[in-house]
This record gives C-alpha cells, structure tokens and sequence, in this order.
C-alpha cells in the first residue's frame, strides 16, 4: 500500500484526473468507482473532485440508483450539473418540470444544456415551450434552430453526415427516453385541431436520409404546423 502511493505521489495532478476521466468513461458503475478512488488514496481522492470528471461524468448509466435512493442520485445529479455535465442538466430540467412542478428552474437547467450544445435538451425545452400558447413562437424558434443545426458546439461526425430531420427524430427518441426513466407522467393534450391546408401534413416521397431512418417525410403549411405535429409524434413515445 505504501509502494502504491508512493507511486500515485509522484504523478503529475492532471494526469491523474485524466485517469478518474478514463475511469467514469468506461464504467458501467461511474459513481460507485470514483467512491472507491476516492477513498483508495489522498492524490485520487483530489483528483476525483476535478471539475472535468463531473463534467464527464456518464449519468445515465446511474439511472437504477435513481429508484434505490431518489436523494442520493439528485444530489450527485446537482454536484455533476454544477461542473458542466450538460446530461445532469437535461434530467434535473426535466425532473423539476414534469415531478416538482417547478417550471422556471426546469427550464433554466434545460436551457443551461442547450447553451452548452446539448441537442436532446434543445429539443426537449422547445418542446417545452411549444404546449404554452405564451411561449410557442420561442418553441419553434428553438426547434428550428435545432433543425438547421444552429446551436452552440460543433455538430458531431455522425450529425454531419445526417438531415435535420434525422436529427429531431433521434433527439425525439433520447428525449422520451430520458422522460421514460425519470418520471410516470405522460403529455396530455387537447385533440388536434386539423389544419385548413387540406396538403398540410400529407407524407411526401422518402428521400435518401429518410429511407435511412426509417422517419416519414411530411409537407407542412407552416412551421407552427411542423412543431405542432412534431409535438404529438413525441406525446405518442411517452
């Protein structure tokens, strides 16, 4: 044991937040492993509180401790939130707003991750906004941001090579994911008021990027009726 932290002693301090980085990255039990650096020595048990590893940090692999220990997995979901982990934010904005009823911090958590980049809460807050009469011109201004990919951070490889549609269909699946593991609320919305387009909503032939999602490609009037619709395809996967 002394050997061992000898050795840990003589390692540079960023180097060893890169280890506890590498560390939480690949496991599938993030927070029980950095528990067990933290206790394992003096050098780790610093490094571990590094603002990078929360930030890093892969909490929805913690999604069973939410239901083991419901205060225990929001505290470690706040102290990851409070390092930048653009995920924490996600489910603590959805938390606060479909199970405390606390809109206006949700949205702040929402909005805290999309500033950061975070598609599925861009699509999630503009969402969000849409079912609000008050804020639906903001809900489409978010989704069509979202759309045209306009956001803060560099679009990933894979998002480069993908339509905007693509792109909302999978934030549409991650987002009601995330719904699914943290709350028994469902969207309950009013019956669809038809568009007085009769072509408004008719499915148009697939293109490349829809063939390859599997997504169908509709025709709309107007954006309000794109988001609209978009809204109820999302009310259906929760």
């Amino acid at each position: 044991m002394t050997t061992m932290a000898t050795d840990v002693d003589s390692l540079p301090q960023d180097l060893l937040v890169e280890l506890c980085v590498s560390i939480v990255s690949s496991s599938p039990t993030p927070r029980e492993d950095i528990m067990r650096l933290r206790a394992s020595c003096r050098r780790f048990h610093e490094a571990s509180k590094a603002r990078k590893v929360g930030r890093c940090m892969p909490v929805r692999r913690e999604r069973a401790f939410h239901w083991l220990d419901a205060k225990g997995y929001f505290a470690f979901l706040r102290s990851c939130a409070e390092c930048g982990n653009l995920e924490a934010s996600l489910i603590l904005g959805l938390d606060e707003i479909y199970n405390r009823r606390r809109k206006s911090l949700g949205l702040y958590h929402l909005h805290k991750a999309m500033k950061g980049g975070h598609r599925v809460a861009a699509y999630a807050l503009g969402i969000i906004l849409l079912q609000d009469p008050q804020t639906q011109p903001l809900g489409v201004k978010t989704l069509n941001k979202l759309a045209a990919m306009d956001l803060p951070g560099a679009p990933s490889a894979h998002e480069s090579l993908i339509s905007g549609d693509v792109l909302i269909a999978t934030c549409r699946r991650e987002a009601a994911s995330a719904m699914r593991d943290l709350t028994w609320t469902r969207l309950h919305l009013r019956p669809r008021s038809p568009c007085t387009n009769r072509l408004c909503g008719r499915v148009e032939k697939a293109g490349k990027a829809n063939r390859w999602s599997g997504e169908e490609s509709y025709r709309f009037c107007s954006q309000s009726c794109r988001w609209t619709h978009e809204l109820y395809e999302f009310s259906e996967l929760i």
